[in-house]
């Protein structure tokens, strides 16, 4: 069964057969339900949160742009845990928000968070009505010069 992702350095949906690589990875690995943590090749998760992951077309750019060569990989530290999600002191997280930029240690953290339309995030509840992308998002492609003067997409993604 395919599903989407969000191929966060240009912006755009991309579908994917159920096994993608992901950054830092040597090789592909089952998409996994973010809220559910079963692969998405179990049951109907059109409803469930979308995976912010590069599309294979714009993969080695997202590395580049971050500073690494395409096929620079990370081996996973002691006790399996990832290397890619920390904190601002370090410790491992399993993700953020795009809109507060709060961090998730836990699966948990993340489903109550995002659960009833993400009502315990303060920044989408102000934002949610207008027509913007979440700030810590907005950052990031202004970071990695996505934006014009204006905070539009550029084209050419």
């Amino acid at each position: 069964m395919t599903h989407r992702h969000w191929c966060d350095y240009p912006g755009h949906f991309w579908v994917c057969q159920g096994t993608a690589v992901r950054l830092f990875q040597p090789e592909p690995s089952v998409c996994v339900c973010i809220e559910h943590g079963v692969p998405m090749e179990e049951g109907d998760h059109s409803a469930c949160s979308v995976e912010l992951l590069s599309c294979p077309e714009h993969r080695a750019d997202h590395m580049r742009a971050m500073g690494y060569e395409p096929d620079c990989t990370c081996e996973p530290q002691s006790g399996g845990e990832s290397s890619i999600f920390k904190d601002s002191d370090g410790n491992p997280t399993v993700g953020f928000c795009l809109w507060c930029g709060c961090d998730f240690y836990t699966n948990e953290e993340h489903e109550a968070h995002t659960a009833d339309i993400m009502a315990a995030c303060p920044v989408f509840q102000e934002l949610k009505d207008e027509n913007c992308m979440p700030p810590v998002l907005q950052q990031m492609f202004e970071d990695a010069g996505l934006l014009d003067s204006e905070g539009n997409e550029k084209d050419g993604g």
